[in-house]
């Protein structure tokens, strides 16, 4: 069979690696050997295509496989960024990614770790202050970073009651706040719990978090696009305006960015996090192992039993493939990273219109789970 060293059509990549991989084992047993077939890429960009022109999606999608680097096997954009000026979305847009960004917070926190300077077992306490002595010294690192300390979310007060936009401002109500369990015995979800974790990473590095992010959380992964700050989508050169289902630009309102979420980032510099991450340049292997293996059962509607959560990074089966990652939601976006660590996968899907993502994320674990 005689094979193209690369294939494009419209962003589509065959790996380079699948090709070498193919060589070997026919050069290892003397025969010429069947290649593993790439799942069919081309036709996941073309059911990304119909569902767009259907305006049942609308935002960017990358697909890569291996964690060292290399042209992605799918980078592109669908439908409009900006749909009163007719600009597309592009590889290159920039999205509010929401909840994803916990994954960042749990690296941070995980790094400090393995610098000796914070143990998963501290008491919050020991790093914060200004909480009930009987919730600073029983409250963990680990059940804030498992949502098992009974913390709830300071970012949703009810219409008329905008978050404070700094994460001192935050601390001083989450303080006042009773936990809803005891620490350790249920998960529940808690934006408030990260928003901690991101105080800890300022009072330990003694660096202000967005800051503390970008040297070693974004520069290593080559993360240019990202960034932590409150924004306006408009205001943002080359950021896609929110959507909501019915079409309407819900741009007005004031993003709050904070370590429980609110990021801006693109498809590619996903990417580039899930492969740092996979290949040990964020965190040591014990490390990465510790953050990404699941600890807790993971709560809500549909979990099943192999539905779990690590430290900042959610955990589940796929027809037998381990799959790690985290979603976001926010009123006009959805985004979410799978990682598939024993498939070296990693797919990244980035929304800017409500409710359009998971037939997305379906079809692509249907053509890699297959």
């Amino acid at each position: 069979m005689t094979m193209s060293r690369r294939s494009i059509l419209s962003g589509i990549a065959v790996s380079p690696l699948l090709l070498t991989n193919c060589g070997r084992a026919a050069s290892e047993s003397g025969h010429a050997a069947a290649p593993t077939p790439e799942p069919d890429w081309r036709g996941f960009h073309d059911f990304l295509r119909r569902q767009a022109a259907d305006g049942r999606f609308s935002g960017a999608v990358a697909v890569a496989k291996g964690w060292k680097g290399g042209k992605p096997l799918l980078e592109e954009g669908y439908a409009m960024a900006d749909r009163r000026r007719r600009e597309p979305n592009t590889a290159r847009t920039t999205f509010n990614i929401a909840s994803m960004g916990k994954m960042f917070t749990a690296v941070a926190i995980a790094q400090l770790v393995q610098r000796g300077k914070l143990s998963f077992d501290d008491p919050m306490g020991e790093h914060v202050r200004g909480f009930p002595r009987e919730i600073a010294g029983e409250v963990t690192l680990h059940h804030l970073l498992t949502h098992t300390a009974g913390m709830g979310d300071v970012l949703r007060r009810g219409p008329g009651h905008e978050p404070p936009r700094t994460i001192g401002a935050l601390m001083k109500l989450i303080a006042k706040e009773p936990l809803a369990f005891e620490p350790g015995s249920q998960m529940s979800y808690s934006n408030s719990g990260f928003i901690v974790l991101g105080a800890i990473v300022q009072q330990v590095s003694g660096q202000d978090y967005g800051d503390y992010l970008s040297k070693h959380v974004f520069k290593p992964a080559r993360m240019t696009a990202t960034a932590i700050r409150a924004y306006r989508p408009a205001d943002v050169p080359g950021m896609a305006h929110p959507y909501a289902e019915s079409g309407e630009d819900l741009g007005r309102e004031i993003r709050v960015a904070t370590p429980a979420g609110g990021a801006s980032s693109t498809v590619g510099d996903m990417i580039g996090f899930a492969r740092a991450l996979m290949a040990h340049r964020l965190l040591n292997r014990k490390l990465t192992e510790t953050v990404i293996t699941g600890k807790v059962q993971a709560s809500g509607p549909g979990r099943g039993p192999d539905d779990k959560y690590a430290y900042g990074f959610g955990v589940r089966k796929v027809n037998g493939a381990r799959v790690i990652g985290h979603n976001g939601g926010s009123p006009g976006y959805e985004a979410n990273l799978d990682i598939y660590p024993d498939l070296g996968y990693a797919v990244v899907i980035l929304a800017n219109q409500d409710r359009v993502i998971r037939p997305a994320s379906r079809k692509s674990e249907e053509i890699i789970t297959a």
